[in-house]
């Protein structure tokens, strides 16, 4: 089967994931880092990226793009910014590291941004990615976007941003906000909703993509509390609305049954 094609319109946005090779800690030090964000705002000029946040963790990235027009040799916007910085990265490391081998997990993964509040979820989501992954307790971490909105200064786009939202500094400001201080995912009722038209498991995962959630994120049993409710509710609907099999949501979970069960029941209460 061939690679799916990538909608690329022009304007689309996009949530862009790139991990090293095998999960491996590519990006472990400040030096490569910094070597990455400046790729980065190298070639979005020359291809017409607007950059809406960024954060570099120490073996993967979020991206959050928009694409402009084809280059002249027809190549499409997004295909052309990732081939050239994870092309001028691999070169880079390979000199000054000692490896052997890709750099990258395969080509990158790209996620078509459609509607506002993903729009604005999303932004939070990639700030809250050193939180989410016990690097830090806090949002303001150095190789984030999180500090460009604080100050509405930085490598992103944030005119662009604002204008395309048709919000002000502060609204968004404010949206992000509310989110940050969230204890579930906002998108949590919207993705209920559409649950009700589908019993297929793969229509499931699609739609969990189509609204940012990261299906990685909600497998397994051993959950931050920013995931926790997220697959505590799936798991309910699955099992007890849609009838699911408790077989088949511990798959694609990737937990026992036993655990399955388990989230079925009410949540303990908190004092």
């Amino acid at each position: 089967m061939g690679r799916p094609l990538r909608y690329d319109a022009i304007g689309a946005c996009h949530h862009i994931v790139v991990k090293g090779a095998n999960n491996a800690f590519i990006f472990d030090d400040d030096f490569a880092k910094e070597k990455y964000i400046a790729l980065l705002v190298y070639y979005r000029e020359r291809h017409d990226i607007k950059l809406f946040a960024y954060c570099i963790m120490d073996n993967h990235v979020h991206l959050f793009i928009q694409t402009g027009k084809p280059n002249r040799a027809g190549e499409k916007c997004i295909a052309a910014f990732m081939h050239d910085v994870q092309a001028g990265f691999a070169r880079w490391y390979n000199k000054v590291y000692p490896h052997v081998g890709p750099v990258f997990n395969g080509r990158y993964q790209s996620f078509y941004c459609g509607s506002m509040i993903y729009f604005i979820t999303l932004i939070d989501y990639i700030h809250r990615n050193p939180v989410k992954h016990n690097k830090l307790d806090t949002y303001n971490y150095r190789y984030s976007s999180y500090g460009n909105y604080q100050t509405g200064k930085g490598i992103c786009d944030l005119e662009d941003c604002y204008q395309f939202l048709e919000m002000t500094r502060g609204e968004l400001m404010a949206r992000l906000a509310e989110l940050k201080h969230a204890d579930n995912w906002p998108l949590l009722e919207q993705l209920i909703e559409k649950l009700q038209g589908t019993h297929n498991i793969e229509a499931i995962e699609k739609l969990l993509q189509e609204l940012a959630f990261k299906l990685e994120d909600l497998k397994g049993s051993r959950l931050i509390k920013y995931f926790d409710r997220v697959q505590r509710t799936l798991i309910r609907e699955l099992v007890e609305i849609k009838q699911m099999p408790v077989r088949v949501v511990s798959k694609f979970f990737e937990v026992s049954t036993s655990y399955v069960y388990g989230r079925l029941k009410p949540p303990p209460e908190h004092s």
